[in-house]
């Protein structure tokens, strides 16, 4: 290609390092749209010819970003997912808990309505592990055995009370009834204040509404989805050896719950772009570019096809990071036209 004068301001731009990480459609709107550049290009697309030439992006070259996303490697699933981390700033939490059993007296085995007056030992926390998104380590405590006989897991509580409070968004798998509602327990059994707000995404409901699974239980998922599948633990028996302090077994409880949250980490990637509403990553960057909703990336393409409400229209956009769907906030509808337009009554 002639090094031409737009080349040679484009090879310039591209060299910037605030530039390096901008998608080639993004960093051609944005030269093209420079003042100081005003007359220089005949279009954006001219820009983004000379961009993508630049950076090799012609071709064999191509990248691979524009394809089908490559699947996560069971073996290391921290090492690749599906589209490129953004750097949203966003403090996003993958949290999962393993407790120990209510133990009662109980007359029979099938419908046995228990009373409360029944209960001998009530359930407490035995471990919980978390991880921060993209990121390898993993998170994790345990009970002590001198814990365990006191039913006392307050030291637990401090520990991910810590990393609550740090999370913008926390990501569970059937969270919003089982593991918050429970750690929320024993907050306030052992006195302490709630936890700074943060949203939440429960892959075990985002599955329901948007897919048919045969069964929504995580191992199944793990299992369709191609995730590190969840460790054997021989059943109840493990919960059994817990609760009586065998910390041998105290620590294949602890790698049990991590491997789920690992598995976690993957199937939240693998559905990410069909969870609506996802938690708007866009609003933990607001750098006036467009944004996609569900990972942040500003590498968004017009999909050539409006969005209808009941009373107007938007321009939608495809995420060509992770494929999600968004559409734009302002309407195509003038307010001249809005005066025509009528809404449904309502049933």
């Amino acid at each position: 290609m002639e090094k031409t004068h737009g080349r040679i301001i484009c090879e310039k731009e591209c060299a910037k390092e605030k530039n390096k990480n901008i998608k080639d459609y993004t960093l051609s709107q944005q030269v093209f749209n420079n003042p100081k550049y005003k007359g220089k290009f005949t279009n954006p697309e001219q820009v983004r010819g000379f961009i993508r030439y630049i950076r090799g992006h012609y071709g064999n070259r191509r990248r691979k970003s524009a394809t089908l996303p490559t699947p996560l490697s069971n073996s290391n699933p921290s090492s690749q997912y599906y589209g490129q981390k953004i750097d949203t700033k966003a403090k996003v939490l993958l949290l999962d808990i393993e407790t120990a059993p209510i133990m009662a007296f109980v007359w029979r085995l099938w419908k046995q309505n228990i009373g409360i007056n029944q209960i001998v030992n009530d359930w407490f926390i035995f471990t919980w592990a978390a991880k921060w998104l993209f990121e390898d380590r993993v998170y994790s405590m345990k009970l002590t055995k001198k814990e365990i006989f006191k039913k006392d897991d307050k030291r637990l509580m401090i520990g991910i009370y810590k990393l609550l409070n740090e999370a913008d968004i926390v990501i569970t798998h059937n969270g919003k009834k089982f593991d918050i509602p429970k750690l929320n327990t024993r907050f306030i059994i052992h006195k302490m204040t709630p936890p700074l707000p943060y949203q939440q995404i429960d892959t075990f409901d985002a599955i329901k509404k948007i897919a048919g699974f045969s069964s929504n239980k995580q191992d199944f998922l793990n299992l369709s989805l191609g995730s590190p599948r969840k460790l054997d633990t021989g059943g109840f028996e493990l919960w059994e050896k817990c609760y009586f302090g065998d910390m041998g077994a105290m620590q294949k409880m602890e790698e049990y719950n991590i491997m789920d949250v690992r598995s976690l980490e993957e199937n939240y990637l693998k559905i990410r772009p069909f969870i609506t509403p996802h938690p708007n990553m866009g609003l933990f960057i607001m750098d006036g570019l467009e944004r996609c909703p569900s990972c942040g990336s500003n590498d968004l393409i017009d999909c050539g096809k409006d969005y209808y409400t009941t009373v107007s229209v938007y321009e939608l956009r495809k995420c060509k990071n992770c494929g999600a769907n968004s559409r734009v906030r302002k309407t195509k509808v003038s307010l001249k036209q809005k005066n025509g337009i009528l809404s449904s009554s309502p049933r």
